[in-house]
């Protein structure tokens, strides 16, 4: 009787000729293992070192699958912009009011300190006619004040007080380069002898020409503001969002015969008012 191992298309495993073939290639794959592992120590070595490999490999491919991390360099975190309350005690105290008595009714306006001897910016209009320019600081101090500078070909005026207040607090100047349009506006001055009002708007216009009434000629390179500034606010400082000041208020436009404030108001850039200092006056 034909067995299943006599069929013709193979055997079986558990049949004898399989069993003594896998008995004869176990020595040979031994053999085999030896010749490329080697034994012993060496043995050992090299299936560490196999072994790390393909743990390099594993792990450089799973990495390759997951997203790149990427060095992002540190920025220093800006310093937040003052508040509307921070601008004002930032640079009030920079702000002097002025009373001035001359020929005709007395005037109103105010200045703005820039040094440490006190000297102070303002517009010339304010004091131009004046036989006695009085000053009140933040502190309460009153003082006289002389012109020492004037620039009338941009209404601006230097006065020295006579006697400087125990604490005097100079303005930071700023750039008026950066301004833009929409920026924010602050102004602090005297209008109507309302001293230290405080008003708050944007820049609306930049390097204007404007021709005042109380002015013999145009005032060139002006920037325009909408802070609510009326008369008394001549003199005063343009402050930027930075609390910095960037002008000094010179004056504004409306309907003829009309002096308080209509949304037009315009300052001398403070760069081109710093340079009247210790330019003598006319």
């Amino acid at each position: 009787m034909q067995t299943r191992a006599d069929r013709p298309y193979g055997r079986f495993p558990g049949s004898r000729d399989a069993e003594e073939a896998g008995v004869a290639a176990a020595p040979a794959a031994a053999r085999l293992r030896d010749r490329i592992l080697g034994t012993g120590r060496v043995r050992r070595i090299r299936i560490a070192l196999t072994s790390a490999l393909v743990l390099l490999i594993v792990a450089g491919t799973f990495g390759a699958t997951q997203p790149g991390a990427r060095l992002v360099a540190a920025r220093p975190t800006p310093a937040p912009s003052p508040t509307v309350q921070q601008i004002y005690e930032a640079v009030a105290p920079s702000v002097v009011s002025i009373r001035t008595v001359g020929h005709g009714e007395p005037t109103t306006g105010a200045g703005v300190i820039v040094d440490d001897m006190a000297t102070i910016l303002t517009s010339l209009h304010v004091v131009r006619d004046a036989e006695r320019i009085r000053l009140t600081f933040s502190d309460g101090t009153i003082s006289d004040a002389q012109i020492v500078g004037s620039l009338p070909e941009r209404d601006i005026a230097v006065l020295q007080p006579l006697s400087a207040p125990a604490l005097v607090v100079p303005a930071v100047l700023g750039d008026p380069n950066r301004l833009r349009m929409g920026d924010g506006a602050y102004v602090i001055g005297d209008p109507f002898g309302l001293s230290r009002s405080y008003t708050v708007g944007v820049i609306s216009g930049l390097d204007r020409t404007v021709r005042f009434e109380s002015l013999p000629q145009p005032l060139s390179g002006l920037i325009q503001f909408d802070a609510a500034a009326n008369p008394g606010s001549s003199g005063g400082p343009l402050i930027d969002g930075r609390g910095e000041v960037v002008g000094i208020v010179t004056g504004v436009l409306g309907p003829p015969g009309q002096r308080s404030f209509s949304g037009l108001g315009f300052a001398v850039r403070i760069d081109a008012a710093a340079s009247g200092l210790g330019v003598p006056p006319d």
